[in-house]
């Protein structure tokens, strides 16, 4: 009240603008929210469902998690086994001698040789190949792989041995690395960093859903004392018109000269202004919580006056600080994505000192083979005779199981790098990784325990500043009770008890911030802990 005091005059003299300008204000701003729609009444729960459902930062960090599951499938597909199939058809035609290729020749036909050479000696093939093949990749190093392979070859050469033939074979192999990328750790490694960051993203997740459902509770506790503030300043401004009618009519009966009236219509300005302020402060609280919430404009909701049904009262909430640090480091997102971090860190190490061995390979195969044919021609004293065989694929496929055409190798490849510069720098820096990421998840922790620890100090001071706002709002009151019957009884004055009710409004309002900020602090402790989803009883996992 002192600085009222140097500045009564100027208040004096501009109190009818101030009220002109401040009914002005009042109708511009009762325009603005002008609505034939009905307030909208919501607590705090529909608040949080609200803005689960419609929050844009909450709908696009969900489309991370997502993105990394299928990065996740990508890198789980690369054990996926594959199948193959491939047909091909040829036509050959080459000279050949070979008795195997050109057939059986008959001595009449030697005797105008060179008229018939061309024709002897000409080889057209056809073939039909059909290739089956089958490739299973393993997780501990190694693959296997099977495949059929089927020929048809049709010879149309003079008196071919065997005109047409069907050629089979089934091949059967494995492969295995013993050295470098030997076992299941350093063959599923990538899978397992894709594992981890598709944790990680639903830890970014819950990260961003716990900061919006803080800016959420916060915006509507914000507006709840807005709106109490809004109250409180109306019923100042109430006091003070009262006062003023008083003194109207102690002025007109000669009991008070006429400079009070003229010091209470000043407070009477001063607290319209506070009003105008407090209506303004209110629809930006709204404002807020309409942001926080992506309310669609498309029904008028941002047109509609909100009226928060939840009040912040006060219950006590114990504080155990041990139980509430080993909570936050169970459970806190930013936590879990430093451990999980240093979990990558730890896994490409592995890795990365993996490939700094020697390649030692093994290859085994093992391989079975049917031939069959139609028509085979073979050369007795009377010349060739040809036998209807009349064969197939079948009888091909049938002579594999037989097993009389087989054979099998086995082979051992050593690759010794020379240097190995890159698999060096690669296992270094994968080190100085792992020791930034240790030093990352301790300094997490310890931004865990300075914040879970602040909290709890919030809560602990809110609960004594509630205490010390209710005393003080108690004292208050009957310090205006009393100044007011001094005042009716001539031994005081308009001015001492305005300020007296400006004390009362200003300890109104303390308790009334403090109540407000006791729920923040508490929800601060339960973001703190990364247990935000618990307290507000709704599930973002």
């Amino acid at each position: 009240m002192t600085l009222r005091r140097y500045t009564l005059a100027a208040i004096l003299c501009f109190a009818a603008l101030s009220l002109g300008t401040g009914v002005a204000a009042q109708q511009g701003a009762s325009a603005l929210d002008q609505t034939s729609a009905p307030p909208l009444q919501l607590s705090l729960g529909d608040a949080v469902r609200m803005g689960l459902q419609n929050n844009l930062d909450i709908r696009v960090a969900n489309y991370n998690p997502q993105l990394s599951e299928q990065d996740l499938l990508v890198r789980d597909a690369e054990f996926d086994p594959n199948f193959g199939f491939l047909y091909q058809k040829q036509d050959l035609t080459s000279p050949s001698i070979n008795i195997t290729d050109i057939g059986v020749i008959d001595p009449n036909d030697l005797l105008d040789i060179d008229s018939t050479a061309e024709t002897l000696f000409a080889l057209d093939q056809e073939f039909d190949n059909f290739n089956f093949a089958w490739f299973d990749p393993l997780t501990w190093g190694a693959s296997w792989e099977a495949g059929m392979f089927l020929q048809r070859a049709q010879t149309s050469s003079r008196n071919a041995l065997v005109p047409v033939t069907y050629f089979s074979q089934f091949q059967l192999a494995y492969n295995q690395s013993f050295l470098r990328n030997f076992g299941r750790d350093a063959n599923r490694s990538q899978i397992i960093i894709a594992q981890n960051n598709y944790d990680i993203s639903k830890s970014d997740y819950r990260d961003q859903v716990y900061t919006s459902l803080q800016q959420i509770e916060d915006a509507y506790w914000d507006l709840v004392f807005a709106r109490q503030d809004l109250e409180v300043k109306r019923e100042s401004l109430g006091l003070a018109g009262e006062l003023l009618k008083l003194n109207r009519i102690k002025v007109e009966v000669g009991t008070l000269p006429p400079i009070e009236i003229t010091q209470a219509e000043a407070e009477v300005a001063n607290r319209e202004q506070a009003v105008i302020i407090a209506e303004n402060a209110m629809g930006d609280a709204e404002d807020d919580l309409r942001k926080a919430l992506n309310m669609p404009k498309e029904d008028n909701a941002w047109g509609r006056p909100i009226v928060p049904t939840d009040e912040p009262t006060f219950v006590a909430r114990a504080v155990d600080l041990p139980h509430e640090l080993e909570e936050a480091y169970a459970n806190r997102p930013d936590l879990e994505r430093a451990r999980l971090n240093l979990m990558n860190a730890d896994t490409q190490m592995a890795l990365d000192r993996n490939q700094l061995r020697w390649d030692l390979d093994f290859r085994g195969t093992y391989r079975l083979q049917g031939l069959a044919g139609d028509d085979l021609t073979v050369f007795t004293a009377t010349g060739p005779t040809v036998l209807p065989i009349n064969e197939d694929f079948g009888d091909s496929v049938n002579r594999l199981a037989d097993a009389d055409f087989d054979s099998w190798t086995a082979q051992i490849a050593l690759n010794i790098p020379v240097g190995n510069n890159t698999s060096q720098a690669n296992y270094l820096n994968s080190r100085l990784s792992r020791e930034q990421s240790s030093m990352t998840y301790e300094n997490s922790r310890l931004a865990a325990e300075v914040e879970v620890r602040a909290a709890a100090r919030g809560i602990l001071s809110g609960q004594k500043r509630i205490e010390a706002a209710e005393k003080n709002v108690e004292l208050q009151r009957k310090k205006v009770e009393a100044e007011q019957k001094k005042f009716e009884n001539g031994m005081s004055t308009s001015f001492q008890v305005l300020e007296f009710q400006e004390d009362l409004a200003t300890a109104l309002g303390d308790l009334n911030r403090a109540l407000v900020d006791y729920h923040k602090s508490i929800t601060s402790l339960e973001k703190a802990k990364g247990t935000l989803d618990k307290y507000l009883n709704v599930s973002v996992r």
